[in-house]
């Protein structure tokens, strides 16, 4: 993962309820963080969500995994960049790659991946739409298109 591969770039301040006991944020709060990353990802598109809680494209994604490396420390008032992009996708599942970096100095604070599943009505994986296939491929610098999930 190097920051010249992310063209989407977020930022939030860390806020008082956000830090732990040791005046640190608190290790699960990055997940919100990066929650917060992949919703205006899709955003950037020109997405909204509707009252169920689905974008106005039709796909209904789900995480099936998050893995979070802590590499640094965040404390309360910074500023962070939560940097996301998406590195690969499958007929019904993408992954997004994701940093968070503190704007002040560049250090970056922690590194992941998630993986989402497209899902139809009855919560079975779905293949992607063409539509978000083809927007992201145009988006995307190195992507990668795998065959199957």
């Amino acid at each position: 993962m190097n920051l010249e591969d992310f063209k989407h770039i977020i930022s939030l301040r860390v806020r008082t309820f956000d830090v732990d006991s040791q005046g640190i944020v608190h290790n699960m709060n990055y997940f919100k963080y990066y929650e917060v990353g992949r919703v205006e990802y899709r955003r950037n598109f020109g997405y909204k969500i509707n009252k169920t809680g689905v974008f106005d494209d039709g796909l209904k994604v789900v995480v099936v995994r998050n893995e979070v490396d802590y590499i640094s420390y965040a404390y309360l008032d910074d500023i962070l960049n939560v940097h996301t992009r998406i590195s690969w996708i499958k007929n019904s599942s993408f992954c997004f790659e994701q940093l968070i970096t503190n704007q002040n100095n560049g250090t970056i604070i922690s590194k992941a991946n998630g993986i989402l599943v497209n899902l139809d009505n009855f919560n079975r994986p779905e293949t992607l739409k063409e539509k978000f296939v083809n927007e992201i491929k145009s988006f995307e610098n190195n992507l990668i298109i795998k065959k199957n999930d």
